[in-house]
């Protein structure tokens, strides 16, 4: 995103060489640049301003830097809580670098990092992050700041904070890969500016060229200042190898040629829809969340009638048969009927035997003891599952509840001759007994008590005959 013809002047304005160092003081610029500029456009600024204090021939006085360094603080001061965490923390810590003053007049610089830079800017930078140290510095121009003396002990201060800072970024880098860490940017400075009657690079101005305001609205419109020039990263390519008589080799047919199509395996229904696989597993899957109407479950009982296989296709598992039960017992049914042969037929019983006891459930297991047969001791642990069930509820209307439906149950197994009186009687009797207060429990007493005698008819008659034989 390039910067706008009127952030482009109000920036040349705050950096005017001329008079920038003693127009304003840095809380003047500050309350202009904050009342000018809103805070969605705070980074995009910040990178202009960066570009500017990376090529020292668009920056050549200590003045217009400080007031760059100045602004990249106020821009984050209320955003941040740690100077690491500010986005342009690793120009800070640039700018507290020491450099020797030799090395300063003698190096030509061909490098992106802000360097070198005199005493005074370290100095401002330190004062800038130290907490509460910049109220006096506010209150006074870039040129006032110049001709303040400092002591020795503030270079102490700056390689305490240095250090501090180099040490929180390296952390940050960590975490950083490598090769977005390897980048300079699009625009570097020449390292020849002598040559061109520039400004040395720490001494103080010469002439200066009088296209500099263009070219820096030409670097700023042209958004290089977020451009970079990194490594790209190369993948070599595979080689290919040519394909052994043990490899599947792709083929693709083609169409409309004559040839023998007898070497080609290929199903003309793959990726096709169907229909109705898809809209009967819709349906179920309204099924398992909730009560159906009775046009949907016709729907499917008529499906499953006429192609039992589907039941595979309807993403029903031992998990879901729970919540199936309770919202749709019929179709419950009918799908378990269509399973008998299934591998999994036993996980599904082991799931009705474990699930909570309900009307539903109850209904389930009936229609299905009358439709196929059942496992005998699956329906031995059910019964006795249910009346544990019965014995354990503390609440009366519940309990009432759940005996009858139980009663009614085995009453109705019974009848229909699919458990056998004599494996449960004890248990059952003892049942009819505890709940004898509740008619069909004092029902399906005297059921049992019938077929009791019954057995007993049937004894006296075998001892009889036997006796008669004799």
């Amino acid at each position: 995103m390039s910067l706008s013809s009127k952030n482009i002047n109000l920036l040349l304005n705050f950096l005017n060489e001329d008079t920038c160092g003693s127009t304003s003081t840095f809380e003047q610029i500050s309350q202009d640049f904050q009342r000018e500029i809103s805070k969605s456009e705070y980074l995009h600024v910040g990178n202009a301003l960066l570009l500017l204090l990376q090529n020292r021939d668009l920056t050549p006085t200590v003045a217009q830097r400080l007031i760059i360094f100045y602004l990249f603080i106020e821009m984050y001061k209320t955003d941040q809580q740690s100077i690491s965490l500010h986005p342009f923390a690793p120009v800070f810590l640039s700018i507290l670098q020491t450099n020797g003053d030799q090395s300063l007049k003698s190096h030509k610089h061909f490098h992106w990092i802000i360097s070198p830079v005199t005493r005074h800017e370290r100095i401002f930078v330190s004062l800038l992050i130290k907490a509460n140290a910049n109220k006096d510095i506010i209150k006074k121009t870039p040129n006032q700041f110049l001709q303040t003396d400092f002591p020795i002990n503030d270079d102490q201060l700056q390689k305490e904070i240095h250090q501090q800072l180099a040490e929180q970024l390296r952390q940050q880098r960590r975490q950083m890969p490598a090769l977005v860490q390897c980048h300079i940017p699009a625009v570097i400075n020449d390292p020849e500016i002598n040559t061109y009657g520039y400004d040395t690079l720490i001494g103080g101005p010469n002439c200066r060229s009088a296209n500099t305001h263009q070219t820096i609205e030409r670097l700023l419109v042209n958004n290089v200042m977020e451009q970079t020039i990194h490594p790209e990263y190369l993948r070599l390519v595979p080689p290919l190898h040519e394909c052994t008589m043990d490899e599947l080799v792709w083929l693709s047919p083609i169409p409309n040629l004559d040839i023998d199509t007898s070497l080609f395996t290929w199903d003309d229904s793959m990726c096709m829809s169907k229909s109705a696989y898809s809209e009967v597993r819709l349906i179920m899957d309204k099924a398992y969340q909730g009560a159906i109407n009775l046009q949907q479950q016709q729907k499917i009982l008529d499906d499953l009638d006429h192609d039992p296989e589907l039941v595979h296709h309807l993403g029903l598992t031992p998990q879901k048969l729970p919540s199936l039960v309770e919202n749709n017992p019929t179709i419950s049914t009918s799908c378990l009927l269509k399973l008998i042969s299934s591998s999994q037929m036993t996980d599904y019983l082991h799931t009705l035997v474990q699930m909570d006891m309900s009307l539903h459930s109850m209904e389930v297991v009936n229609r299905l003891s009358t439709s196929m047969e059942l496992p005998r001791e699956f329906l031995h642990l059910y019964i006795s599952r249910c009346i544990k069930k019965c014995d354990e509820t503390k609440d009366k209307y519940l309990q009432s509840r759940f005996v009858r439906l139980v009663s009614v149950l085995v009453q109705s197994l019974i009848r229909n001759k699919v458990i056998d009186v004599k494996d449960l009687f004890v248990e059952v009797q003892g049942f009819c007994i505890n709940f004898r207060n509740i008619k069909e429990a004092a029902a399906l007493f005297q059921l049992l008590k019938t077929f009791d005698l019954r057995n007993d008819d049937a004894h006296d008659s075998t001892a009889l005959l036997v006796v008669n034989d004799e």
